[in-house]
């Protein structure tokens, strides 16, 4: 058996070590990016299918007596009646964890006396700092006044990483 000298070893050593520095910077690096490639590619599929929506739905009316519409979240089992579009929970944990990823259920209410061809809600989820780590969208085509709708969406993001949601009416018209 040969006995390598410490320099030697030093010598031999410190490139490894490098090198595998450099690997692991790369492949964090590649990370990265290709989680900012889907969400940018989500973010374009859903402009682009809201886009093409528009496109085929008629414009909404200019009535100035149509009051604004708002969003209202609430942890309720049931609508509050707030004359407002609401999501709610349906069950008794909002998120779950499963094979596909982090799935958020809820239900959505019109609670309005409109018609929307298209409704648009963001699924905002926090991390435990409060900053925002996904932003998720839910398309609803044909909500009538009065229906309440059922959706469940899966984020890829782990469970424990999910502190807390919230949702916010992209567009609703």
């Amino acid at each position: 058996m040969v006995m390598l000298p410490s320099k030697r070893l030093i010598e031999i050593a410190v490139p490894v070590a490098i090198l595998v520095a450099a690997l692991y910077g790369f492949e964090w690096r590649q990370q990265t990016l290709l989680e900012r490639s889907r969400a940018d590619t989500r973010k374009q599929f859903v402009d682009d299918l809201a886009a093409a929506l528009k496109k085929v739905l008629p414009p909404p009316a200019d009535d100035p007596a149509i009051p604004p519409v708002s969003l209202v979240f609430h942890n309720r089992p049931m609508p509050r009646g707030t004359g407002q579009i609401e999501v709610f929970n349906l069950a008794s944990s909002s998120a779950y964890a499963d094979a596909s990823g982090t799935r958020v259920t809820g239900e959505l209410y019109n609670g309005t006396a409109r018609h929307f061809s298209l409704v648009v809600v963001g699924l905002v989820a926090l991390d435990h700092h409060g900053k925002v780590t996904r932003r998720q969208p839910i398309l609803f085509t044909g909500l009538a006044a009065g229906e309440r709708r059922a959706f469940e969406t899966t984020l890829s993001l782990p469970l424990e990483q999910l502190a807390a949601h919230r949702f916010e009416l992209d567009a609703a018209r």
